[in-house]
């Protein structure tokens, strides 16, 4: 074997070795044990469980399906309508999700309904309920906002074009249902003090007591 020959197959090793440990990485990190990371009352879990577990039960919707539209025609009915303004299959539709999820889950009084990201955020800062710390930990039922548009460094304070729905977390990640994420509602991973997260919403379950 040459020299060359000696220093391709060293460098094709290696190549595989990447893929295998970023493989393992991936895996990982997408089949944790993602959970609360603090305590918190057996009403507040009830209740933020029935928040999270009824956005599950939209996985795999895909834009223009049947079940976008079943998502929006809920979204639509509700009263009052925020800004007045029905949605439709053309618009951008995560905050719409979040809404959509609340509204079925009863938790309306203590979650404001928008069908836009920034907008919500006003609300949430209204209530008092508005969290900005980077290095905040969110609890399943937390609302996640993001924006693209911030710096990679230092506090994210931008126009925010994203939001979903904290699951859980485990060893620094946090996983998210999204609707609107890559056209359909699917999990996200993200770690907790990533450069793109503009704030959470904590909605206060402690209000409203499970049933």
């Amino acid at each position: 074997m040459t020299k060359k020959q000696k220093w391709l197959l060293r460098i094709g090793i290696a190549v595989v070795l990447v893929g295998v440990l970023i493989g393992l990485a991936v895996y990982s990190v997408r089949h944790g044990d993602y959970a609360f990371p603090r305590a918190v009352s057996d009403d507040q879990r009830e209740q933020r469980l029935s928040l999270v577990t009824t956005a599950q039960s939209w996985l795999g919707t895909e834009e223009g399906s049947l079940a976008h539209t079943q998502l929006l025609d809920i979204y639509n009915a509700h009263e009052p309508l925020a800004q007045g303004y029905k949605m439709t299959m053309d618009d951008n539709w995560c905050a719409a999700f979040v809404s959509t999820t609340a509204i079925q889950s009863g938790l309306t009084d203590i979650i404001p309904t928008e069908c836009g990201c920034q907008r919500q955020i006003d609300l949430w800062q209204e209530l008092g309920r508005w969290e900005e710390a980077d290095d905040y930990v969110p609890l399943p039922g937390d609302i996640i906002y993001y924006s693209s548009k911030g710096p990679l460094t230092g506090d994210n304070t931008a126009w925010s074009d994203h939001v979903g729905i904290v699951v859980g977390t485990w060893r620094g990640w946090i996983k998210v249902i999204e609707g609107n994420y890559a056209d359909m509602v699917a999990y996200r991973y993200i770690p907790v003090d990533a450069y793109n997260i503009r704030g959470f919403a904590i909605p206060d379950y402690e209000k409203q007591p499970a049933e």
